[in-house]
Formats: structure tokens, sequence, C-alpha cells
């Protein structure tokens, strides 16, 4: 199978780890390109969380939407900031508890929410499809080893913010 038209060029098209983070980069790029087209006015990392918050029973708060987002507290604070700007979400307190703030969907935020989820099952179904399960294994085995290498997180340079914070 014959790769290209990727960024990598010159004395680093030839390395895999070089080829794997290009790669990645791209089918986030595509994955991004595919939710504007679907839901104009947000990103595919607002898109994501409007289907998160969807897929919660009870009305998640802002430590809960960090943990499955695997983001920390200031990047779901940042995407949940501008979904409340554009009137997907509202904050309220929490009942029992005055310290947390716990995630409201608006009616546009359901509508959307649920079409996100929708669209989210369609895409990994035609995932199933398409791609070996033990390829997909192998991908999400080298996404999570990745993952460790950034700390957790995709810094350029490797270091985590949680990482940054304790320096």
């Amino acid at each position: 199978m014959e790769r290209g038209g990727g960024t990598v060029s010159g004395k680093h098209a030839d390395s895999v780890y070089y080829r794997v983070l290009d790669d990645a980069l791209s089918l986030s790029e595509k994955i991004e390109q595919m939710g504007r087209k679907r839901f104009d006015e947000l990103t595919g990392r607002q898109i994501m969380f409007l289907a998160m918050i969807s897929s919660f029973d009870e009305k998640p708060s802002l430590g809960d939407m960090a943990r499955k987002a695997r983001c920390s507290h200031q990047n779901a604070k940042t995407v949940l900031g501008a979904l409340h700007k554009k009137g997907f979400l509202d904050f309220k307190l929490d009942a029992d508890d005055q310290r947390v703030l716990r995630i409201h969907l608006t009616k546009k935020g359901r509508v959307v929410g649920l079409r996100a989820l929708e669209e989210l099952d369609r895409l990994v179904s035609r995932i199933g499809e398409n791609v070996d399960r033990e390829a997909a294994e192998a991908f999400a085995d080298v996404i999570a080893e990745l993952s460790e290498v950034f700390g957790g997180t995709f810094s350029l340079m490797g270091d985590g913010q949680e990482e940054q914070a304790a320096l």
C-alpha cells in the first residue's frame, strides 16, 4: 500500500515514527473537517464534547467532562465556555454540593448532541466495516503509547500541562 501526500519529506520520509505522527495528525485534521461540514459553527472538539455530555445519564460536572475527554480542567472549561457562549449549554450549581457546577444542555445543545452521537455511531460502524479488528487494536495500542510518551497530552514538546505546572 503506497502512502503519500503527507507533510514528512527529506531524511524523515523513511521514518515509520515520523509517518505515525504525520498520519495521526492528518487523521485528526480529516475528522475535524468532517465535523465542520456537518456542524458548521462548531469545532470537532466542541462536537465531541456535546456528544459526550449527551452520553451521560446524569448532568456531568466540569471534572466529569475533563476525565471523559482526557484533558485538563482548563481545556474542558475553555471548550465548555465556548459552547456556553454559542447557546448550547448552561452551568448550574449542584443541588447537593454548591461547589460543583453541573452542565445542562439547552434545547439546541440536546438536538446537536444527540445528532453528534448518531454521527459518531455511524462513523464507528463505518470504521468497523472497513478496518480489520486486529489493525484497529494495534492502532489503539500505538495511540495509547503515544499518549504516554506525551505525558497524557499531545504537547509537541512532550511535556504535559500537569508537568509544566509542577515546575
